[in-house]
């Protein structure tokens, strides 16, 4: 199996078991890869939510998103506030497995903190707010650790020029 970024993703986000959905979904053409994690929300009969556009939801039942965007600087023109956090890498390096599971793992914490903080905000009227917050810190420190205690993945993982058919069966992939 080629040894890809998205593979490596795939691998490491099914490892550590994450408490929501989420999905990969690869834009060949603009050399970005995002990792979306899929939050439910199930609000009380006749409660409202707005989100960051103004809308108001007309369900009871729906599924609040957010991703983490990893991409070529060079190829892709992006805005960073769409996302929880963006990663940059080099189409010909690729990104380091350790890298790629220091991603990961953050990524996990922030979901298991952003479920605590949903419940909270459901529950308290006087919040104002809800999103899912990537500590970059703790993402840097994952990445150190792991140097540290000699745990780091120094294998290259390369972007992908072709994808296996199982991977498009279980990711988005355009």
């Amino acid at each position: 199996m080629q040894k890809n970024i998205i593979n490596k993703i795939q691998k490491t986000m099914e490892s550590l078991h994450f408490p929501c959905e989420w999905r990969i979904e690869w834009f060949k053409q603009k050399h970005t890869i995002e990792i979306v994690v899929m939050i439910p929300v199930t609000l009380e009969k006749d409660s409202t939510v707005t989100d960051q556009y103004e809308k108001v939801n007309i369900h009871d039942n729906f599924v609040f998103e957010d991703a983490v965007l990893l991409y070529d600087t060079r190829l892709s023109d992006i805005k960073n506030s769409n996302y929880l956090a963006t990663i940059e890498f080099d189409k010909e390096d690729g990104l380091y497995g350790g890298t790629i599971e220091s991603i990961c793992k953050n990524l996990r914490v922030s979901v298991g903190q952003a479920m605590n903080d949903l419940h909270e905000f459901l529950q308290d009227d006087a919040q104002v707010r809800f999103e899912i917050k990537w500590n970059d810190n703790n993402y840097q420190n994952t990445i150190k650790t792991l140097k540290d205690i000699d745990r780091f993945d120094y294998a290259i993982y390369s972007y992908p020029s072709e994808i296996t058919e199982d991977v498009v069966d279980e990711n988005e992939v355009e």
